[in-house]
């Protein structure tokens, strides 16, 4: 009897430990997106509170995309409880910052460069400084949006790699 009951405890504890190991490979499809979202996240927080310290005004525009991005952060955080494809929220937020950062690149020739970062000189330099940050920047809302479209279609790798999985413990 003790046995049998041993057993039926091992049994429920490996199937725990499968289900937790599948639930882990899903959360973790979207683990470049975390790190990518939190170094926008403390990007824009920056911004934010450097431009409340100056032009009030202007601090809508870091803020706006922190809204966005604390609301990608929150769908991202809730991932582990239930496993999803498609994170709308997140996808939404690269989308906006995508957006603002081509705003950007179009205002940073204008006078509105002093207002936007007055925490810079209005030189060659900084121009260039801030071009680069937005092409970066450009480029990684291109990548994140691709590779959230590849998990949305599950055309990702990892999503291959849990397949595999499941068949294995199957």
């Amino acid at each position: 009897m003790e046995k049998l009951m041993h057993r039926d405890a091992k049994e429920k504890l490996e199937k725990r430990q499968k289900e937790t190991s599948l639930k882990t490979m899903y959360f973790n499809r979207f683990l470049l997106v975390r790190y990518v979202t939190a170094g926008f996240f403390f990007a824009n927080l920056y911004w934010f509170c450097s431009l409340l310290m100056s032009y009030k005004a202007w601090a809508l525009v870091p803020g706006f995309n922190l809204i966005f991005i604390i609301r990608a952060i929150w769908e991202q955080c809730t991932m582990f409880s239930s496993p999803i494809d498609n994170a709308k929220k997140t996808i939404l937020a690269y989308k906006v910052i995508l957006s603002i950062n081509v705003i950007l690149l179009a205002a940073l020739f204008t006078p509105l460069f002093g207002k936007l970062f007055p925490f810079l000189t209005n030189s060659t330099k900084s121009h260039a400084f801030i071009l680069g940050i937005i092409f970066v920047e450009l480029l990684f809302c291109g990548v994140m949006l691709k590779r959230l479209h590849q998990i949305n279609n599950r055309t990702d790798r990892q999503f291959q790699y849990i397949k595999q999985y499941e068949k294995s413990i199957n």
